[in-house]
């Protein structure tokens, strides 16, 4: 048993380590592959205390009205896969970095494929050494005049 926890102890670390390494880039993209992990527990320590999440239903800010609006969405939409695209960096400082982008998504909503997408805007802060979602707001796409 202590030989297994030596091991955890020292995988979390290099874990750690890794994510230590990650610029805003990567982090921005190990945060969307944690989102279709569809775990809250993966996606967390990915995401500042006071996050700020803006989503078509509402405004969700701190981890915990986060993980139930994330939780949510995971019960809603079954075997969603998430993805953004045309990732535009609009401010880069050594503890900011700001981006826009593009994001879609499918599923099954009640045993229906389903699909969808819009823009996004996220905010990353640098934190004890990790870049860290501080800001998501998603939004459909403008209107077709």
């Amino acid at each position: 048993m202590k030989h297994m926890a030596i091991l955890l102890l020292s995988l979390l670390q290099t874990l750690s380590a890794a994510e230590m390494r990650m610029n805003h880039t990567d982090a921005l993209a190990n945060y969307v592959q944690k989102l279709n992990t569809h775990s809250w527990d993966e996606i967390a320590p990915r995401v500042t205390d006071d996050a700020v999440f803006i989503f078509t239903e509402s405004t969700f800010v701190g981890k915990e009205a986060a993980k139930a609006a994330f939780e949510k969405t995971f019960s809603l939409i079954q075997e969603e896969e998430y993805s953004i695209h045309d990732v535009s960096w609009t401010a880069v400082t050594e503890r900011m970095a700001s981006c826009h982008y593009e994001y879609r998504w499918k599923g099954l909503i009640d045993g229906q494929e389903s699909s969808g997408g819009g823009r996004g805007t996220s905010i990353l802060l640098k934190v004890d050494g990790r870049w860290l979602i501080a800001h998501e707001h998603l939004g459909p796409y403008p209107r077709k005049s």
